[in-house]
């Protein structure tokens, strides 16, 4: 199918980041208020009905020692705006005139739940119609910008240098400028907003459900809900096929893909020499010469990253009860958080050994090894969104954080608090997410944020009465993850 055939000219509003378009002016952006005024209404953020312009506090202050170069992501987001709109009841967005998750309706009153199902049981056409989706996602731009340079080259906000882009790279965009070495080069600090720490499972939990509120805008239809994809014991890539996301082809050993997404750009290609450059990533209007998607399935020289998780491991997952824990002397500007022993989050993320169900350091398993498995463009954390696949890796990875939450019955209270990575913190502002959310606002059963899993139950546990005792099983039979002699770690 051709990409071609649809024109940039919608535009899609919808509550995310960086900013929206009406915020970015040489008069508004220098004053570092972001209060528009909703279509209808004549008061900034729709007025007592809906909401009030207020300052924006930040948390959670993160220390800059040891770090150098750029801070903008610091103290997210009041380098750029220090008040934005305040929204009342279920009113959500820049301007108060969008709805909360969960919620629908012109006055927000209307409580939803969108159900997510496994892209394996959809029909052809149901598919069909998602990859129908995400082209026109492609092809229709953001009612938000993205800026082509750092906010200390902006001029003092009195010209800021900002940019269209699509509503689908968009997402590439943002997952890429949260990832603070693919932008300013450190010497030895790498802080990174959404990996390696606590925060990991809920950012990219608002990641995804963005994403899933974009397409439904694109789309029109307020009942979309993103698939997954359960990898879990797969033998090979089941959706590499054309009626799904295409099979690799060994082109030159380029390994592009065939089928709808066979001329798939991937933005952001070049993030190295522009972190040289201390240059954000501005290459987002695709043309010829910027390079397609790439999968090599299995590919991976190494032989544990030519296979896809076990069951087991995910078995192994949910068996481990703390969410998070204190590495052994750790250094915030070294971060070490992915050294965590014993943690639910660590061992999810692919950082600690799920296969020997050990839940000691290791890398390379459960979500990283899926990623590593395709030995492709969704192995660059820089732009591996550019892959559609990730998003149904990264929707069957929020699936088993539910499956946990639900089975441990999980309060925030377990989400560390002040001790973790920067940005990682339970009261952290996501990064680069605007109106600004919490690591908070997303560690709740899914059913709170207006969405829920076609297969697992109140309980976290599967429906099918088969894979229900069978995963109670593997679960109970698991050996409790033990600190090593000699560690310790505070919780």
């Amino acid at each position: 199918m051709m990409l071609t055939v649809l024109t940039l000219i919608v535009l899609i509003n919808t509550n995310m980041a960086i900013f929206p378009k009406v915020c970015l002016s040489g008069e508004i952006f220098a004053s570092k208020e972001c209060c528009p005024v909703p279509e209808g209404y004549v008061d900034k953020c729709g007025g007592p009905e809906r909401g009030y312009c207020n300052d924006i506090v930040v948390n959670i202050v993160d220390s800059t020692d040891g770090f150098t170069g750029d801070f903008e992501r610091f103290q997210w987001p009041t380098t750029f705006f220090n008040r934005s709109c305040q929204c009342l009841g279920n009113f959500d967005g820049p301007d108060c005139s969008d709805c909360k998750f969960g919620w629908s309706g012109k006055n927000c009153t209307n409580q939803t739940t969108r159900i997510r199902r496994n892209i394996l049981n959809m029909t052809v056409e149901e598919v069909e119609q998602f990859k129908l989706y995400l082209i026109k996602a492609k092809n229709t731009i953001s009612d938000y910008m993205i800026p082509t340079t750092l906010y200390r080259n902006m001029d003092d906000g009195q010209q800021p240098m900002f940019t269209e882009i699509s509503v689908y790279d968009f997402f590439t965009w943002f997952h890429y400028y949260s990832v603070w070495d693919n932008i300013v080069k450190h010497s030895g600090a790498s802080p990174d907003f959404a990996h390696s720490g606590p925060g990991f499972p809920t950012w990219h939990r608002s990641f995804i459900q963005l994403w899933e509120m974009a397409l439904q805008k694109v789309s029109n239809n307020e009942e979309f809900a993103l698939p997954y994809w359960d990898w879990a014991g797969e033998p090979n890539c089941t959706i590499c096929t054309d009626t799904y996301f295409g099979k690799s082809t060994d082109s030159l050993h380029n390994f592009t893909v065939t089928g709808t997404f066979a001329n798939w750009p991937a933005i952001c290609h070049d993030f190295e020499n522009l972190t040289q450059h201390g240059e954000l990533c501005s290459n987002t209007r695709p043309s010829l010469n910027t390079p397609r998607i790439q999968r090599n399935p299995g590919g991976n020289e190494s032989p544990e990253l030519q296979v896809l998780p076990s069951k087991e491991a995910v078995y192994y997952a949910l068996s481990v009860t703390d969410y998070d824990v204190i590495p052994t002397n750790y250094a915030p500007v070294y971060n070490n958080w992915t050294h965590s022993p014993c943690s639910f989050r660590n061992v999810l993320e692919g950082y600690a050994d799920s296969e020997n169900q050990t839940g000691l350091p290791r890398v390379h398993q459960l979500h990283n090894q899926v990623h590593l498995y395709f030995n492709g463009t969704i192995s660059v954390i820089a732009n591996a969104p550019s892959d559609p696949i990730f998003i149904l890796h990264h929707v069957n990875v929020d699936r088993i954080l539910e499956k946990w939450l639900r089975r441990y019955n999980v309060t925030a209270d377990q989400f560390p608090d002040t001790s973790a990575p920067l940005g990682h913190n339970r009261y952290s502002y996501i990064v680069p997410t605007f109106p600004v959310r919490t690591h908070s606002d997303f560690f709740k059963k899914s059913h709170n944020l207006g969405y829920d899993y076609d297969d697992i139950d109140e309980f976290g546990l599967p429906l099918d009465p088969i894979e229900r005792e069978k995963e109670i099983m593997a679960v109970n039979k698991m050996k409790k993850c033990r600190v090593p002699n000699g560690d310790s770690v505070k919780k």
